[in-house]
């Protein structure tokens, strides 16, 4: 849409000072009317935009309930993430320990073998004398008891030995193998919150992404909302400009016409007082010329009465019959055939503007709520020749903020044809156009959602319906 600068404004007021006195009362009217349209127009579009505006903020809204129950979720997994991290902690203390425990096994374990093979050894070395040989061998009998004590006790000590060695090596085992079943469900469990978390975390960036292009939607209705009360403060402004100096206009149009109303009643005063003079000199002749009238007919009649007198003695001396009259006969006037009335085609005498199907009819209320339509809309092609439906001479051509190219005409003195919405226009302020002279082209849809051309027109200042005015 174009800008309507504040020099633009001055440019059209100085164009409206610029005009022939005659006009400029209406021209400043239809100003004033086509701007309040442009401004029913503007409020219409806000009202559009603040609608789409809290639809996307009522889904932002779900998408930011939907992001906190992911926030709590992510919370509650890092928490219980969190806790598997500390049973890994304990369980790695406890596997330090155990670790210890089996080094300390282990040790013993060495210490018990170490034992273990010095005890073989010692047998070893004895080879194969029988605790019988030694005592038939030996030559002291005393000592047979105390070398067969000693034999069962290590004997004793070294099964004893045996067994704990293998339950050192066994516990061991067990253990390490407590330990490799730990480690490894830990180490499962640990897997399974990460990749849960890491899920979790992507269904939060695709909210995160569609809360952001949401945001960068609403931002956008937002400065559109800002353009278009923008445009409707300076609409305003321009309103009442042109209001007040439409009433200016009128004062002086008022006072002028009171100034040639009282020279008009002076000049039709002395008119008058000249009349009154000259029809007292003519009624002092036409006396005179009735009075001389008078004295000829008198004479006249005297003669006629003479001149009667004498017909009558001839005719009484001839005795002749009396002659009829005889009179034409009267022919009364025939009246003439009335003719039939000329049948109105469509509502109106002024051809459409462009040809096509009316999409959008005057008074119709809007799909969107808000002001009924005040004009009607032409479904044409972009580059649809549009043109002037009377003649009439062009107030305004050109771009308005809000509204795209536009044409003013004024076809009467209060009547104004607004075409708008246009690609392109072909005529000029001040120009005097004829009927069906190209005054733009259809432009692109643009708030109008399809492509055509939306044609409006006002009386006195108020919206009428246009199809009450040109042929449907």
């Amino acid at each position: 849409m174009s800008l309507l600068s504040r020099p633009r404004v001055g440019a059209l007021l100085a164009l409206i000072f610029l005009l022939p006195a005659g006009a400029g009362a209406a021209t400043l009217q239809e100003k004033i009317q086509n701007s309040q349209k442009k401004l029913e127009h503007i409020h219409e579009n806000l009202g559009q935009v603040q609608a789409h505006l809290a639809a996307g903020q009522k889904t932002q809204a779900q998408l930011r309930v939907e992001i906190s129950a992911l926030d709590q979720r992510v919370v509650a997994t890092q928490k219980k993430l969190v806790g598997i991290q500390q049973q890994q902690h304990s369980a790695q203390a406890q596997l330090a320990e155990l670790r210890l425990k089996i080094n300390a096994l282990q040790a013993e374990l060495g210490q018990q073998k170490g034992i273990l093979a010095r005890q073989l050894r010692g047998a070893y070395m004895l080879g194969g004398v029988t605790p019988l040989a030694v005592w038939l061998q030996t030559e002291r009998p005393g000592e047979l008891g105390r070398m067969s004590v000693f034999y069962e006790s290590l004997a004793r000590a070294r099964s004893a030995l045996i067994v704990k060695t293998q339950g050192t090596a066994q516990q061991i085992r067990k253990t390490r193998h407590e330990v490799q079943i730990h480690e490894t469900h830990l180490a499962q469990l640990a897997q399974q919150v990460s990749a849960q978390e890491q899920t979790l975390r992507q269904q939060r960036e695709v909210h995160a992404a569609l809360e952001n292009q949401l945001a960068a939607r609403i931002a956008a209705d937002q400065t559109k909302i800002a353009e278009l009360q923008a445009n409707a403060n300076i609409l305003n402004g321009l309103v009442s400009r042109l209001t007040v100096q439409f009433r200016h206009q009128e004062e002086v149009a008022r006072a002028k016409a009171a100034a040639e109303a009282r020279r008009k009643a002076a000049a039709a005063a002395a008119a008058r007082r000249a009349a009154a003079i000259s029809a007292q000199r003519a009624a002092v002749a036409q006396h005179h010329l009735a009075q001389e009238r008078q004295a000829e007919r008198q004479a006249q009649r005297v003669q006629e009465t003479e001149r009667a007198r004498q017909v009558q003695r001839a005719a009484n001396a001839q005795k002749q019959p009396p002659t009829t009259v005889v009179r034409p006969p009267v022919i009364a006037a025939t009246p003439a055939p009335a003719l039939p009335a000329t049948p109105i085609v469509g509502h109106g005498n002024y051809p459409a503007p462009v040809t096509g199907p009316v999409t959008a009819r005057f008074g119709a209320p809007r799909v969107t709520g808000g002001l009924d339509w005040q004009g009607i809309t032409f479904q044409a092609p972009v580059g649809t020749e549009v043109r002037a439906i009377a003649p009439g001479m062009v107030l305004y051509a050109g771009p308005l903020r809000g509204y795209g190219q536009i044409v003013i005409v004024q076809i009467a003195h209060s009547l104004l044809s607004i075409y708008g919405h246009l690609g392109a226009t072909d005529v000029h302020v001040g120009e005097q156009v004829s009927t069906g002279r190209q005054v733009g082209s259809v432009g692109s849809g643009g708030e109008l959602g399809n492509d055509g051309l939306y044609f409006e027109m006002r009386n006195a200042g108020r919206p009428v319906n246009p199809l009450d005015y040109i042929h449907n």
